[in-house]
């Protein structure tokens, strides 16, 4: 056991979680396994109570009904004075005078009369489980009978050994002039007619009924055990028993039976609920553990290679990357820092050496060029003076716009310009485009004076004219019109440019936001995305170009950079 757990779980904490999660799971599942089986079988139990109790109230009520039976029976006797005569004549006489004398009243009438025979037959006519009637004496000596059902009735009688499930009911019949009782009437019900009430009812166990002297009158089940009997016999006088096998005892509300049942295990399906619930456990154990080991092991994966990367970069391998495209976890967070931390240290780097390199070859190119301007603006102005002394001055305005732009591109060196000179170029520009498309092209530009004076990074709204002049602008349309604006947002200032020429698709929008957000720009251009990438580097991300267009009805693109005075240097 040392040895395993030096070698797999001590210096591996993935393993160590794996360990300590895999004892955590096994304990909580088999404590809930422990809770939801107890929970079952206290379920069980008290629908089985609770079918043991509807049982019994559906019972009672057909006791209920029997005893409302030999009240009738007996209320019909006593008010009436022909069939107490009758009784009377019949238990103070012998059988054959009791004979005689209802042939004589037989003889006498004309009439059907009602007699105790007649009386009996039809309260208890269609009556379930109704057997017979016994006339007794005063001293309940048995005198005669009146069968209801011969079959049942006889064979109960015949079948000693066989027991008896027969509830009788005994009501007095009193004499009408002195209200002494006379006879006794019993009447006899079979209670084997309650056993359709059991099977129609769920109940798992066996029904008793037991009488007040603890003698079973009833039994749902007649191959019910000796020792089961007597187990229930035992806890009579208790309530219920809560250990296996369970016995519950109730007392009838309108009868004193006792009412008792006696569940087993087995009866209850508890042994098959156990190994169910047990299976289904192990089950889950099983599948929890496999799939935490292959998360665990995922994770030990990832980790194995992120100390390899980790080595490689310590040599000095600077360009190794982890390469992760989805943040899941914070392993690949890490491996995504670490990535970042290599980019930017390799970008620094990089940066310090390109920049100083660039700085010597800008330095050489302006040494280079500085011949070149003069001798350009130089002739240019020959050739301005030239139009104007042949009174040509729309040429020599021209003239004098494209020489001012070009001063303006050579001379201001640094990268940030006051908005008025931005302005002031952009005006020459679309000076220069409206006499070329003329009569096609409008423009106008509508800028506050307390913006002038703002600093923009330079060459940054001039760029963005072209592209509108050279993609947006409709020639076969003579109502070409760009117009400019500046206004302040919560972050600076936000500059607009609107046309409504050709306007862009959503497409080609989507292709060029994802341009401006992954930055990509070409060499040796100033456009959209050099615009955009010099404003992100000067002034942060939440600063750029932003562009909203719809085909056939122009674009507007907009420029959001911070208020930058005066005193802020040049970079």
């Amino acid at each position: 056991m040392i040895a395993l757990y030096k070698k797999y779980i001590r210096n591996k904490i993935f393993n160590k979680m794996l360990l300590i999660y895999s004892l955590i799971t096994i304990v909580s599942i088999f404590l809930l396994t422990n809770i939801f089986i107890n929970y079952q079988i206290d379920n069980q139990l008290q629908n089985e109570l609770d079918i043991y109790s509807e049982v019994i109230f559906n019972i009672e009520k057909r006791f209920e009904e029997q005893d409302s039976i030999a009240n009738s029976i007996a209320n019909g006797i006593n008010t009436q004075p022909k069939v107490i005569e009758e009784v009377k004549i019949l238990v103070e006489n012998t059988y054959e005078e009791y004979l005689s004398y209802k042939l004589d009243k037989f003889l006498s009438s004309n009439m059907k009369q009602i007699d105790l025979r007649y009386l009996i037959n039809t309260i208890l006519a269609n009556r379930a489980g109704s057997l017979a009637v016994c006339i007794n004496n005063k001293d309940k000596e048995y005198i005669s009978e009146i069968v209801l059902n011969h079959n049942k009735w006889y064979s109960l009688k015949i079948e000693e050994d066989t027991p008896k499930y027969i509830r009788k009911i005994t009501k007095p019949i009193k004499s009408i002039d002195s209200m002494y009782t006379i006879a006794y009437i019993d009447i006899y019900f079979d209670l084997n007619s309650l056993n359709n009430i059991v099977k129609n009812s769920k109940l798992k166990g066996n029904l008793m009924i037991f009488d007040e002297s603890n003698n079973a009158i009833f039994n749902s089940n007649k191959n019910i055990l000796k020792s089961e009997l007597d187990y229930i016999k035992l806890h009579l006088d208790k309530s219920t028993v809560d250990k296996f096998p369970v016995v519950m005892i109730k007392r009838g509300a309108q009868t004193s039976y006792k009412y008792g049942t006696m569940i087993t295990q087995e009866k209850l399906g508890i042994y098959k609920m156990k190994s169910r619930i047990i299976y289904i456990s192990l089950s889950f154990i099983v599948m929890i553990l496999i799939v935490t080991h292959i998360a665990i092991n995922q994770y030990s994966s990832k980790l194995r290679n992120m100390i390899k990367t980790i080595e490689k970069l310590k040599q000095g391998k600077l360009d190794t990357r982890f390469n992760i495209k989805q943040e899941i976890d914070e392993l690949d967070m890490i491996s995504i820092s670490i990535d970042e931390m290599s980019e930017s240290l390799q970008y620094n780097i990089n940066k310090n050496y390109i920049a100083e390199v660039k700085q010597k070859q800008a330095e050489i190119n302006a040494l280079q060029s500085q011949i070149k301007p003069h001798f350009l603006y130089n002739t240019l102005e020959v050739i301005r003076m030239s139009a104007l002394s042949s009174k040509n001055k729309e040429v020599a305005q021209m003239i004098y716009n494209l020489a001012s732009m070009f001063r303006y591109s050579t001379y201001n060196n640094g990268s940030l310009v006051r908005i008025k000179d931005e302005i002031n170029h952009s005006k020459m520009y679309l000076s220069l485009c409206a006499t070329r498309y003329k009569g096609m092209l409008d423009y106008s530009i509508h800028v506050d004076d307390k913006y002038l004076d703002y600093l923009v990074p330079k060459f940054t709204i001039q760029p963005i004219l072209e592209n509108a002049i050279n993609h947006g602008l409709r020639k076969s349309f003579q109502d070409n019109y760009i117009k400019v604006t500046i206004n302040e947002i919560d972050e600076g200032i936000e500059i607009n440019i609107k046309d409504n020429g050709n306007g862009m698709s959503e497409e080609a929008i989507s292709k060029i936001k994802e341009g401006l957000e992954k930055n990509i720009q070409k060499q040796n251009s100033i456009g959209l995305m050099n615009i955009n990438s010099r404003l992100k580097l000067n002034f942060g991300e939440q600063y750029g170009i932003y562009i909203n267009s719809r085909i056939n009805e122009g674009t507007t693109v907009s420029i959001k950079i911070p208020v930058l005075g005066e005193e802020v240097n040049n970079v």
